[in-house]
């Protein structure tokens, strides 16, 4: 009996422990509950100091797009969403996207609730996202709205831009997103997207321009070199955006820089000091010019451009301040051209290792030859057909118009083989050489959806610093496409 009663006290004790055990468990589980509670109030409610909560948000990536979402916060006005690199977006909605980011790049994502009272503004919390690495199509093309055709892809092969018109575009590679403008065209650009040519909002000829971020700005002191100023062009830039290059108009013939080139006069802009000067004249064959003009620019600023005298010739400047002198020129005892290496669109390659576009015979009725010249070896090469309409810094020369003027796809020629009579069509030399058949790309309009990649009249018109970008353009009855081949690119795209 005392052995039971023993064991009932114990048995008591042991129901006790249990049971004060599961108390405080209990206690603590929904002691637990409200600190969770509390702590998601803390989001959406007021805290204690008056400010708003901070938001609770979640940050979504799908390639390069980030979506941010968030909770309701009680007596928030709006809310501010940042991101960095990027901008502060304000918006009354609970969520927000930001489109055509860089690929494979971090950034730092925040929301924060706005309130009437600035003082009350909650605090902002940061979160860091990566965007997806980018698979780049080999081939890509675009039709723009208002019939621009590309002229100039940067040197480090990331923005493309054109200009046909009145009309231009500048065009990310990184994210393929083209930006149109209905009163400029543009000409070349720079590594971080800055492009020149010439702004007609105001001016129907043109004003020379550089378009810095989404800002069309005439350059100025350009207008005042000239007497009687008519229109100007700014044709090129150097990769790091701070010299630029171009021209103007000059309508009296008696002003002093017409004196020493002609109605049309060069120039040259220094960015970063906004000088604009015109370089120094060189020793001229001919006594008189009628027009002289700036069409390119090397990373270390010697210009190159033509001389419009007896016949079309190419100038080359070391730089602004040292006297040009002729890029191939020959002429006879009478001072008679007899070869020229020259023309109103003759370029450097992104470099300036080589100059590439026409040359012409002289001695022969003026004949006209698709060229480039080898700086470096001092060589000049020519080829049958219409002309070099672009050419890599490693020999590759791109070229329309052949063979014998009755071609009208591009076709391809490597100078370093020192063959300059055999031409490679452009889509058979891409497949050889880079195992790329655009012709299996289909064109972005239905209307044309199953005529094949439009290779009659396709032209290269550029190629990137290490040459593995290349840009084109056809003429189709919609309007000029520019088309992009990256030779490092895969995989079959999604046509814009």
């Amino acid at each position: 009996m005392y052995l039971c009663r023993d064991n009932m006290s114990i048995l008591t004790q042991i129901t006790y422990s249990i049971t004060n055990f599961m108390k405080r468990t209990l206690s603590a589980i929904i002691a637990g509950i409200i600190v969770l509670f509390a702590a998601s109030c803390e989001t959406n409610e007021p805290g204690n100091d008056g400010r708003l909560a901070t938001p609770y948000f979640t940050v979504n990536v799908d390639g390069n797009v980030i979506t941010v979402a968030w909770e309701e916060v009680t007596g928030a006005a709006f809310y501010e969403v940042g991101l960095e690199p990027g901008s502060i977006e304000k918006t009354d909605k609970l969520i927000h996207r930001f489109d055509n980011l860089e690929y494979n790049t971090e950034y730092k994502v925040s929301v924060r609730a706005i309130s009437t009272d600035e003082s009350k503004n909650s605090e902002a919390t940061e979160k860091s996202v990566k965007t997806a690495e980018r698979i780049v199509p080999a081939y890509r093309e675009w039709a723009p709205t208002y019939g621009a055709a590309a002229q100039a892809i940067s040197n480090n092969g990331r923005w493309v831009v054109g200009g046909n018109d009145r009309n231009g575009f500048v065009l990310d590679l990184s994210t393929d997103k083209m930006t149109e403008f209905t009163s400029a065209e543009f000409y070349d650009v720079a590594d971080d997207g800055t492009a020149v040519g010439s702004d007609h909002s105001e001016n129907a000829d043109g004003d020379a321009a550089i378009l810095i971020g989404d800002k069309i700005v005439k350059i100025k002191g350009v207008a005042e070199l000239a007497d009687t100023y008519a229109m100007s062009c700014a044709t090129g830039i150097t990769p790091d955006g701070s010299y630029v290059v171009g021209w103007f108009y000059e309508h009296n013939e008696s002003a002093y820089f017409a004196q020493q080139y002609g109605y049309v006069v060069p120039f040259c802009y220094d960015v970063l000091n906004e000088r604009v000067t015109v370089p120094t004249v060189g020793d001229r064959i001919y006594n008189e010019a009628a027009a002289t003009a700036i069409k390119s620019v090397t990373p270390e600023r010697e210009l190159l451009g033509y001389e419009q005298s007896l016949g079309i010739h190419n100038i080359i400047w070391k730089d602004e301040y040292t006297p040009f002198e002729y890029a191939y020129f020959q002429y006879n005892e009478q001072y008679e051209p007899v070869f020229s290496m020259g023309d109103t669109q003759n370029f450097f390659t992104q470099k300036g290792s080589y100059i590439y576009g026409k040359a012409v015979d002289y001695a022969n009725g003026q004949v006209s030859y698709a060229a480039a010249f080898d700086r470096k070896n001092n060589q000049l090469m020519t080829f049958i057909g219409g002309s070099v309409t672009a050419m890599s810094e490693d020999g590759i020369a791109y070229l329309n118009d052949v063979p014998y003027y009755i071609g009208t796809t591009s076709y391809v020629i490597d100078t370093k083989t020192g063959v300059y009579d055999e031409w490679t069509p452009l889509e058979e030399w891409l497949f050889d050489e880079h195992d790329i058949d655009i012709a299996a790309f289909e064109p972005m309009t239905d209307e044309t959806k199953d005529d094949g990649l439009l290779l009659e009249g396709v032209i290269v018109v550029a190629a990137s610093e290490d040459g593995r970008k290349i840009v084109g353009i056809t003429n189709t009855n919609y309007g000029w496409v520019t088309f992009v081949v990256d030779f490092d690119g895969e995989g079959r795209p999604d046509l814009n």
